[in-house]
């Protein structure tokens, strides 16, 4: 019925449209009579399409150039169902995303009738996500790919996003950058995604929501993002349970055998959240977990441990550079950027830049640690104490292409302190690496 109605009220306006534009001459009274039975007759089918809202589909009428089109919304738990059943792929990532996206703004629309059925599935004894970013999908894809060969019997090694964010290198630069990220126009996951239409309703409806997933949650991006929602709806308020709920998490060990690329970054997302809060009551257990039980860095401890204790870490980290039990000579770059930060401030740091840039067997890669010489505390009397070992190490160094890089380095340091030097002094080739790698372990941020 609803249907014949919208095409009588088209074909009548289109009608009268047509009617007025074929008219070459001023309208007569006929004309003007025609006009008026035709309004009538669209006045009366409108109201028969307004009285269809009482069956239950909310009805929008939209006027636009004299064409009417009728919309009917889908009930809210009907968009959820249709949205557990959307799984973007390679070849239909743009199709399904705008899918995804449509239907998050209806259950938005929707209001405050959309709660009942996302608290359902939010709240459910066993969650289940569909992961939309596609760094998600390609470390699923990773790891079907690495249990196939391992069932038969074949090596299953990792692929090259999984590799990265379980190494103590991958995992230690992704948690500087983890609460940096802002949301975007597609949702990440599904779940993530009905977080945000929740919170963008709003009320203290959606704030209750918000707050029972973050007590039921296992899973650290979660809690971050919850973090987030729940700190521009109440400030403060829920500071203490998201460090209650993050020290509860991370107190259990991984065992590394995550399926989910969001699983595999948890414990990544809740030590950048103590970071944040600058919560330092986890330290001792932290420093506990440097090294897994695989004999891997987690970067994610040293990028934690760091960043609370300064260079009180040093000593701690310095000594786990050299354990016997790390089985990954590239997890070391995470405690060496951490231990290095403190050049010119701290004899353990000192020490181990001598060690690593005159190290021969590193080749080129030993230089990237002079960017260290250059960035972060960058205070007079630091900068001076970082002169003075560099010197100490040319005193000692048979090496003239490190003695170069020093000499370029040094004189990089002194144009810090004096600018009107520029002109005198040959800073120009202290990289003779690959533009950008110089310093790529150090932002050169001034304190």
């Amino acid at each position: 019925m609803k249907q014949v109605i919208a095409i009588l009220v088209a074909a009548l306006v289109g009608a009268a449209a047509t009617f007025i534009l074929k008219s070459a001459a001023p309208a007569a009274a006929s004309h003007d009579s025609e006009n008026e039975k035709l309004k009538e007759q669209i006045a009366q089918l409108r109201g028969e399409l307004k009285s269809t809202d009482a069956h239950g589909n909310r009805i929008t009428t939209v006027e636009k150039e004299k064409i009417i089109t009728v919309t009917a919304s889908i009930k809210p738990e009907e968009i959820l169902e249709e949205l557990k059943t959307v799984r973007p792929g390679e070849a239909n990532r743009q199709q399904t995303m705008r899918r995804v996206i449509h239907y998050m703004v209806g259950l938005t629309d929707a209001g405050e009738a959309a709660f009942p059925p996302i608290r359902e599935f939010l709240l459910q004894e066993n969650p289940v996500d569909i992961e939309y970013e596609s760094n998600a999908i390609a470390f699923d894809g990773e790891q079907a790919a690495a249990a196939a060969a391992k069932a038969k019997g074949e090596d299953g090694t990792q692929g090259r996003i999984s590799g990265f964010v379980r190494s103590g290198f991958g995992s230690y630069f992704m948690s500087r950058e983890l609460l940096k990220q802002t949301r975007q126009l597609a949702p990440r996951s599904l779940r993530l995604g009905l977080l945000d239409v929740v919170a963008d309703i709003g009320g203290n409806p959606a704030e209750a929501i918000l707050a029972n997933v973050l007590a039921k949650t296992g899973r650290g991006l979660e809690v971050a993002y919850l973090d987030g929602l729940l700190e521009k709806i109440a400030g403060d308020a829920y500071r203490d349970k998201i460090l209650e709920t993050a020290h509860l998490l991370l107190k259990h060990t991984p065992d590394g055998n995550a399926q989910s690329l969001f699983d595999e970054t948890s414990r990544a997302y809740l030590f950048a959240l103590l970071v944040k809060y600058r919560d330092a009551t986890f330290v001792d257990i932290a420093k506990t977990q440097i090294i897994t039980p695989e004999g891997r860095v987690d970067g994610a401890v040293v990028h934690y441990l760091t960043s609370v204790l300064g260079e009180k870490a040093v000593p701690l980290l310095y000594a786990k550079i050299n354990d016997k039990s790390l089985t990954d000579d590239g997890d070391k770059m995470a405690l060496g950027d951490a231990i290095l930060k403190h050049v010119g401030t701290n004899a353990d740091s000192d020490k181990f830049f001598a060690e690593v840039v005159t190290n021969k067997e590193l080749g080129p890669i030993r230089f990237l640690v002079l960017g260290h010489l250059t960035g972060g505390d960058n205070s007079e009397q630091t900068l001076r104490n970082r002169q003075k070992l560099i010197q100490s190490i040319k005193t000692d160094s048979k090496d003239e292409g490190l003695d170069r890089m020093l000499e370029g380095t040094n004189n990089r340091i002194e144009i810090m302190l004096d600018p009107t030097k520029a002109g005198t002094l040959d800073n120009g080739n202290v990289n003779g690496l690959p533009p950008g790698l110089f310093e790529l372990f150090n932002p050169g941020q001034k304190k």
